[in-house]
């Protein structure tokens, strides 16, 4: 018992040491998704009409802000065999987004988040992203 529970420890050990590598690769259905001209680069415009197509998705009660249920229910971060009820603490991405704190997101705050990861990866400010300038978890 011992010896599994050992290698079961280095086995998770080594997930935690590779995930931000994985954080920060290349998502190549992400980058197709938003390049909509498909000129392998990415434009303020389309990254702008990317964020605006994903809040529309999180917001599934069609009020024009999405409350923290909406996109806990919208990204499934609620195990299906969970009370409904249960509550989820915020992720990094709503809370970077939710700049007043109300625990509600506009859709002004949500293209702000995009705009400034778009700056971050432009990384030779030509104002477009291009393959090997887009890491995960992207726009």
């Amino acid at each position: 018992m011992l010896r599994k529970l050992k290698v079961l420890s280095l086995v998770c050990s080594g997930f935690l040491l590779t995930a931000p590598a994985i954080a920060l690769t290349f998502n190549p259905a992400q980058f197709i998704g938003i390049d909509r001209n498909a000129d392998n680069m990415i434009s303020p415009i389309e990254a702008e009409e990317y964020r605006t197509r994903y809040f529309d998705t999180l917001d599934i009660n069609g009020d024009g802000t999405i409350e923290f249920e909406e996109y806990v229910q919208a990204n499934r971060l609620r195990s299906a065999v969970s009370n409904p009820d249960d509550p989820v603490p915020p992720t990094e991405e709503y809370k970077e987004a939710d700049i007043n704190k109300d625990t509600k997101l506009t859709r002004q705050e949500f293209l702000n988040v995009g705009q400034n990861r778009f700056a971050a990866l432009d990384k030779n400010k030509d104002q477009k992203i291009s393959k090997a300038e887009f890491k995960s978890p992207g726009l």
